[in-house]
């Protein structure tokens, strides 16, 4: 959409990714043409050379991506080190490498179309999930396959450090390693059509603090003329020619967010406590074990939650390796460095369903079906050979289990027992702590029972919402339906917080609500006393925390209660969090 007045301002609203206000001049990144795949036989004799040079360009991709984790290293960017770690990681994987070399050996071809077709064949099976982790490592495994390409010889590469400096770069996708190739000094702004705020690159473009914005019709915006366009990474609001007083306006705004996120950088190893005394436990969210370092850079108190399904990604044979996963959670635990983790095993199935060989019926619809912890216990092996993992590594630090996707006693109760029956193999294995994830609102209405049956609990919002609402999130065309400032799910998360309390045990959010700073003050209001989300949130979450007193905060949850729409709890968090941050007012 955009809008334009009668100086030749012209605005564009798009969907923010990277917080930030950038002005600069417009630079149209033109994608590259349409890879051109040389496919010949080759001979007996050549098989061997053939693999040779494959090796030659795993070596040398290895050695680009090492060098630009040095230069992020250098700079800071430990989300982009982290990301780029999983690409050198990739180049371990047996897809990579021996079933590469078996496939020359088999189909004596040559290496680039060879490689074309197992990376296609993997792409395949990746596309066929609507799961958003899966969809970015799609782009990831696109995007070094590129740079294996271009090693041999078959694709041209982007040369980002040849773009203008103070350009803000428009393109179709940015894939990670462009995005982490970049420097924030050159670069002021990225602004794409495709991508998303869970992105490799989105996460690479905020740890170099470089605003970004989506969901532009860049074709649209390259056909109007302008020498200067902003970019507004907290609104999403994209403007071409703007006035002098727009500009003015902006460059004020640009200077005072700058001097915030300094001021919040110093402020994270304060302590989370509440105006009148109240001290609020926060964690970190983790999806791979390089997260983990996050938890010691922002002070977080522990891993709340660490998604253990996204590491079999890094291999297809994960969830079925028991010593793969016994070196991966030892590993996360190491990296701990005693702090607490929460392991919430393998949540599978549904729109997350592994490539992995598994006879499982074709269901209408996945999101209801055998998913979480129904698609554990209808495959115990899976959910054995994990358990067992996780035991065996538990020596390295403390951990907990999470169940994911929780929907009634029964299963719950089911789980428990082939927990109990694993840990007959390990008698002198001290008790680990069981929580489950409470998710959909049949598991909410039975807090009471639930908690007595396990140690801790902890909200997942993310599905709690969608199935609550009755609204896929998943869905582009429904993002405006899926808003957890339903009243019906507030209720809910009352709900489950009292219970827990009455049962005094402790419960957590770690759902994206639990690092929205709309959100942050009615959580505390309800009572939740324990947070878990993104290490980059953190900061902006201990701030808010500190100027809230608890009283302050129940009164907003109490006249958020009394509300019956969405719209009308919306502005009332809206106005408290002017008020509680008026140095934020130009970022509603």
């Amino acid at each position: 959409m955009s809008t334009q007045d009668e100086k030749g301002e012209v605005r564009f609203q798009g969907a923010p990714v990277s917080d930030g206000i950038a002005i600069g001049t417009p630079y149209f990144l033109s994608p590259l043409p349409p890879e051109m795949v040389p496919e010949f036989p080759i001979t007996t004799a050549e098989v061997e050379d053939e693999i040779e040079r494959y090796r030659r360009a795993l070596f040398s991709s290895r050695e680009d991506l090492e060098r630009l984790q040095s230069d992020l290293a250098n700079e800071g960017s430990v989300d982009a080190v982290s990301i780029i770690d999983t690409h050198i990681q990739m180049l371990e994987d047996p897809l990579m490498t021996s079933h590469m070399e078996e496939r020359i050996r088999d189909t004596h071809q040559n290496t680039e179309s060879v490689f074309r077709t197992v990376i296609g064949e993997f792409e395949k099976r990746l596309t066929e999930t609507k799961d958003t982790f899966f969809q970015q490592r799609l782009v990831d495994v696109t995007d070094l396959s590129k740079r294996i390409l271009g090693h041999l010889g078959a694709q041209e590469k982007l040369a980002m450090d040849q773009i203008p400096p103070n350009s803000v770069v428009f393109a179709k996708e940015l894939v990670p390693s462009e995005t982490a190739a970049v420097q924030a000094t050159r670069i002021s702004a990225f602004v794409t059509q495709i991508g998303g705020g869970h992105s490799h690159a989105a996460l690479i473009a905020r740890a170099k603090g470089i605003p970004f914005v989506a969901s532009i019709d860049v074709q649209k915006l390259q056909n109007t003329p302008g020498a200067c366009v902003i970019v507004d990474g907290v609104t999403g609001e994209i403007i071409v020619n703007p006035t002098s007083t727009t500009l003015r306006k902006y460059k004020a705004l640009k200077k005072r967010l700058s001097a915030e996120y300094h001021q919040l950088q110093e402020e994270v190893h304060l302590p989370a406590k509440t105006l009148d005394g109240r001290l609020i436990a926060v964690y970190a969210n983790a999806g791979e074990i390089g997260d983990v370092d996050q938890v010691h850079r922002y002070y977080a108190q522990g891993v709340g939650l660490f998604r253990s399904e996204n590491l079999f990604l890094q291999n297809p044979e994960f969830v079925y390796s028991e010593e793969m996963q016994v070196d991966a959670y030892s590993q996360l635990l190491q990296r701990a460095k005693g702090l607490p983790v929460v392991i919430r095993v393998f949540d599978l199935g549904g729109d997350k369903t592994p490539p992995l060989g598994l006879e499982q019926e074709q269901e209408l619809n996945p999101l209801m079906g055998c998913r979480g912890v129904r698609f554990l216990l209808r495959y115990k092996e899976v959910f054995r050979a994990q358990l067992r993992a996780i035991f065996k590594a538990s020596q390295e630090g403390p951990v907990k289990l999470l169940l994911p996707l929780i929907s009634d006693v029964e299963e719950l109760r089911q789980a428990k027992q082939v927990i109990e029956e694993v840990l007959r193999d390990f008698p002198g294995l001290s008790k680990i702590p069981l929580g489950c994830m409470m998710e959909v609102p049949s598991a909410i209405l039975m807090t009471d029972a639930i908690v007595q049956e396990v140690d801790f609990l902890s909200i997942g919002t993310n599905d709690l919402v969608q199935f609550t609402l009755g609204v896929d999130r998943s869905n582009a065309s429904m993002t405006a339906a899926h808003f957890p400032a339903h009243p019906s799910v507030i209720r809910l998360i009352r709900m489950a917080l009292l219970e827990a309390k009455r049962a005094k045990k402790p419960i957590a959010v770690c759902g994206e609500i639990a690092s929205n700073p709309l959100f942050i003050p009615l959580l505390l209001g309800l009572g939740l006393e324990e947070f878990s989300c993104s290490p980059r949130f953190i900061p902006m979450l201990k701030r808010i925390i500190r100027r809230n007193s608890f009283q302050d905060a129940a009164a907003l949850a109490e006249c958020v209660l009394q509300k019956q729409t969405s719209q009308e709890v919306s502005k009332i968090l809206i106005d408290h969090y002017r008020a509680l941050l008026p140095e934020h007012q130009g970022a509603l």
